[in-house]
């Protein structure tokens, strides 16, 4: 596969040459994308309000966002207002999103819930934005315009808008490998050091981020450079959790116990998957666990097909772009060796999207028309619809 001339020599080149003319379309298509997506949602939550509410009259904004604001939105905003001394599980939740809530709060109307629904609006623009840099970046502007409307239709990338941190997790791994790429390590570092402050799974990009470097020092790692060190900054968010942890809740693994409160347990890789196929097996069709379990399971698996399309058939990335499959390799493997109690592998629907190639294989499989069309249509009647199973109160989407 050959590289467009100009594309190398941007590959090649970390400076930032003429950001502005590198960034606004992707500015411009983050733009577009982000404002169908929230005027689709204010539409599909208005019809969800009247729907599980009954007859009345036409819901407002504010009916709509806490509609929105449901599960692990709440614990964050609570988190936010009064800290983490609530109960034993709320420590399960890392801070660098409700801190944020807590510092933008004062300065925005309403409460908590308006913070959260503003900073992950925000973040979901920016996440949009990057992606579309990255993409370009690596297979051009048409390819990059595909994965970013990809993303927003993807069946649970609803939860990129409301009060969840997911928008913040992803634009800051997304930031991270495209610093990378860019050859700017100690920004990356930074940024994966902030993802990790964010979700222990920021940890990962540890993986794809000494991948990438290796690659770019020519596999010999006796040329590396000082910001080799920029990789160390990685775990540094979850260190000073820990630290925190340690002071202020008396152990500095305090994160981790919590996540008893919640049943969460590791596997060996991809048994959760299996236990998860098991638990579809041994539940009616039209169980919720049932139901939930098909959700995660056929969301991971649709995953994995297009990570291994990544690496085998005619749309596969390109082998300098090894770090994006190994970014997406680290996430799924993760997702299937987490079980939940009741439900293996559960919000691996949504924990997926982070698998980012993923999005850009199945963005260069859209150059045709049909495939364009049916991920556009199937995605985002999904999206609608779990989007209003999310309103209703059920936990088969959290």
């Amino acid at each position: 596969m050959i590289l467009v001339p100009d594309r190398v020599a941007e590959l090649r080149d970390p400076r930032p040459a003429a950001p502005v003319r590198l960034w606004r379309p992707a500015m411009l298509a983050a733009l577009a994308v982000w404002s169908t997506s929230l005027a689709v949602h204010l539409l599909v939550g208005a019809l969800a309000w009247l729907t599980y509410r009954g007859r009345g009259p036409a819901p407002d904004l504010w009916s709509i966002a806490l509609g929105w604001n449901g599960w692990d939105a709440m614990h964050y905003v609570t988190i936010a207002e009064s800290g983490y001394h609530l109960g034993p599980g709320y420590p399960a939740f890392f801070p660098l999103y409700p801190m944020l809530i807590h510092v933008v709060n004062p300065v925005l109307p309403g409460d908590g819930v308006v913070s959260a629904l503003v900073l992950a609006n925000a973040a979901a623009f920016g996440a949009l934005a990057v992606l579309y840099r990255l993409a370009e970046l690596e297979l051009g502007a048409e390819v990059a315009r595909r994965a970013a409307w990809y993303l927003a239709v993807f069946p649970t990338g609803f939860f990129l808008f409301i009060g969840y941190n997911e928008s913040l997790f992803l634009l800051l791994i997304v930031g991270s490998l495209y610093a990378a790429r860019r050859g700017n390590w100690w920004l990356a570092g930074m940024l994966g050091a902030l993802s990790s402050a964010t979700r222990l799974f920021g940890l990962l990009l540890i993986a794809p981020l000494a991948i990438e470097y290796l690659r770019q020092i020519g596999w010999r790692p006796s040329r590396a450079r000082p910001d080799v060190l920029a990789l160390t900054l990685v775990p540094l968010g979850v260190v000073g959790y820990s630290i925190y942890c340690l002071v202020d809740l008396g152990s500095p693994l305090q994160f981790s116990i919590a996540q008893d409160q919640w049943g969460r347990q590791y596997t060996f890789p991809g048994m959760a998957w299996v236990t998860s196929v098991q638990q579809i097996a041994g539940h009616g069709l039209l169980d919720k666990t049932a139901l939930g379990a098909m959700l995660d399971a056929g969301t991971v698996l649709v995953a994995v097909v297009l990570l291994i399309l990544c690496v085998r058939g005619p749309f596969r990335l390109r082998r300098d772009q090894l770090y994006l499959v190994v970014q997406g390799g680290v996430t799924l493997i993760m997702l299937m060796s987490t079980e939940v109690a009741g439900r293996s592998m559960q919000s691996a629907a949504r924990y997926a999207m982070e698998a980012v190639a993923m999005f850009l294989v199945l963005a260069r499989m859209g150059a045709n028309p049909v495939v364009d069309r049916a991920v556009l249509v199937i995605g985002a009647s999904l999206h609608a619809v779990l989007l209003v199973v999310f309103m209703s109160g059920s936990f088969l989407v959290a």
